[in-house]
């Protein structure tokens, strides 16, 4: 029986764009967080944010991953970046595949400066907005991570075959 991918990392390394195009080579679903929570609420993240506070996002963003993790056929998981601050998350994924796309901080600025405004928690000072997510998801994105991969120069196409090639059989 194969078992969930989940792609972690933070907004902007390439969660969807990897997952799709993962998806699209192994025939699997792409269950993306983002869109997911937008399906399931009628508002993107940072509206959602904006509405009724972080806290209920990120609790909502945990469910639409147990929701990823539950859904059949099994799919390729984009789970929100900050879903790694939940305690249970580790139990979570104890029975998916989970991918850290590992990308520095410099790489991802230019990209959230471009983006469409659906994401939430980015006011102020970019740079050192994720400076901090940074410092304090990494190491939780490596204790959940059964492969690391760094994403800052790659290509989509080259990472992933790095995923594709160190995919285990049961996956």
């Amino acid at each position: 029986m194969s078992r969930p991918i989940v792609l972690v990392g933070l907004m902007g390394c390439g969660k969807t764009t990897v997952g799709s195009a993962l998806s699209g080579r192994l025939g699997r679903p792409l269950w993306d967080g983002d869109l997911q929570l937008q399906e399931l609420t009628g508002l993107t993240a940072a509206a959602l944010a904006a509405e009724r506070g972080s806290d209920v996002l990120h609790r909502i963003e945990v469910e639409v991953l147990a929701m990823g993790l539950a859904h059949r056929p099994v799919p390729v998981v984009g789970a929100a970046a900050a879903v790694v601050l939940d305690p249970r998350l580790p139990g979570m994924l104890s029975q998916a595949w989970t991918v850290w796309l590992r990308v520095e901080v410099s790489h991802v600025v230019s990209r959230l400066r471009h983006d469409d405004g659906h994401r939430p928690e980015l006011a102020g000072d970019l740079l050192a907005t994720l400076r901090e997510m940074a410092r304090v998801r990494d190491p939780l994105y490596a204790q959940v991570a059964d492969l690391t991969v760094d994403a800052d120069r790659a290509t989509p196409a080259a990472l992933l075959g790095r995923i594709l090639a160190a995919m285990p059989a049961d996956v």
